[in-house]
């Protein structure tokens, strides 16, 4: 009994330090990554001494990059990657980055009193960058749009089109009116709508081959509108 109270009394004291990084990170070419890395202090109120990042490139080839100390801060060493390398906290970014940046990539932090933690992240360089869904949805939404003001179009250019109305004057004064009677204007608005072609009667079969032979003057009308003018 005696022994499990000492052991829940220094269990918090036991617990180690911690270090956080994602097993794989998405670079893409022309483009920014992070590689986070995450000290997460023990209860004895760690503090980091040194920390450094290593790199494994692809064909085996394992280099130092960067270093930091609390003593001198940042050292970023000479590599190809010199130019293009920030450190945040421990997280490290590569700027612009270019194929042969893809690999292993190893945080170091040596920390007081705990000790060392080492963490591993692996890089994977693609060539094109996805689509995010904002801009996915609004491409879905332009073509939409196209859409229907491409229907609307063919509504207005190809439908309505064969909607024809012509409008006519049909004098519908008596022929005995009275001569000597001052003159009345009888005269009566004719509207015709839906005008199309009636087939001649003397058409020949067709063929299978669009022909024109309806005559002029073949014309079915519907909804004939009578306007009279009203009587004063």
């Amino acid at each position: 009994m005696l022994l499990q109270v000492i052991f829940m009394a220094l269990l918090p004291v036991l617990e180690p330090q911690e270090i956080r990084m994602l097993p794989e990170v998405d670079g893409y070419l022309r483009h920014d990554v992070t590689l986070p890395c995450q000290f997460i202090p023990g209860p004895l109120g760690d503090k980091i001494v040194q920390l450094q990042w290593m790199f494994k490139s692809l064909k085996g080839e394992e280099i130092r990059i960067i270093v930091f100390s609390s003593e001198n801060g940042v050292n970023i060493l000479e590599t190809y990657l010199k130019q293009r390398l920030k450190l945040d906290n421990q997280s490290l970014t590569i700027t612009e980055v270019e194929k042969k940046d893809a690999g292993l990539y190893t945080c170091n932090i040596a920390a007081f009193p705990s000790g060392s933690l080492v963490g591993t992240t692996n890089l994977v360089v693609y060539e094109e960058k996805p689509l995010s869904p904002g801009i996915v949805s609004a491409v879905v939404i332009s073509v939409l749009l196209l859409l229907v003001m491409a229907a609307i179009t063919y509504y207005l250019i190809f439908i309505r089109r064969f909607s024809v109305r012509h409008h006519v004057c049909i004098d519908t004064r008596s022929p005995d009116m009275d001569v000597n009677r001052p003159p009345v204007d009888t005269r009566e608005d004719v509207v015709y709508s839906d005008v199309k072609p009636k087939p001649s009667r003397d058409a020949v079969p067709s063929t299978g081959k669009h022909t024109d032979t309806a005559r002029p003057d073949d014309i079915t009308y519907s909804a004939v509108a009578i306007l009279r003018p009203q009587k004063t």
